[in-house]
């Protein structure tokens, strides 16, 4: 579904200090759940706490690594966007990328918006939001200079 909001919208990204935050190279080189290498797609989650459990997911582990920092970002009203709202859950949750990668890889192949909110693996309730780095749109999206990010020990527990 397209779409273009009357009021910004916000998403999170947190990465490790050693790349930039808003960076998609990590797509780039190794692909993802939604996109196949080759794609400069830069990764974020629809709210902190989804960034955050995004990454524990991602690390395997029930404590964020030490030195990661997040980026707020800002998408501006009245910037076209792209949404998925139905999707199988089966297929999303599976470590097969195929359906998901088709659909990422398609988005990115037309070109016609710059961000696509797509369903969370993690929480059925929210979404993740990619971006394409190539896409003319983009120099729109702004980031927070990233800040150290911080997570409640008792969450370890």
């Amino acid at each position: 579904m397209v779409f273009r909001p009357d009021a910004p919208k916000h998403a999170y990204r947190i990465v490790h200090e050693r790349y930039p935050p808003f960076d998609g190279g990590g797509a780039y080189r190794w692909g993802s759940r939604w996109v196949g290498p080759g794609r400069r797609v830069i990764h974020a989650a629809e709210t902190c706490a989804l960034a955050v459990l995004e990454n524990l997911v991602h690390w395997q582990t029930s404590a964020l690594p030490p030195r990661l920092v997040c980026v707020r970002v800002t998408i501006p009203a009245g910037l076209v966007q792209e949404r998925i709202d139905e999707f199988d859950r089966a297929a999303l949750t599976s470590n097969d990328f195929a359906s998901t990668r088709t659909l990422g890889n398609q988005w990115y192949g037309r070109g016609r918006t710059s961000v696509l909110w797509v369903p969370s693996a993690v929480s059925p309730y929210e979404s993740n939001v990619l971006f394409n780095q190539r896409h003319a749109d983009f120099p729109q999206i702004a980031a927070t200079p990233p800040i150290s990010t911080r997570v409640d020990p008792r969450l370890a527990r």
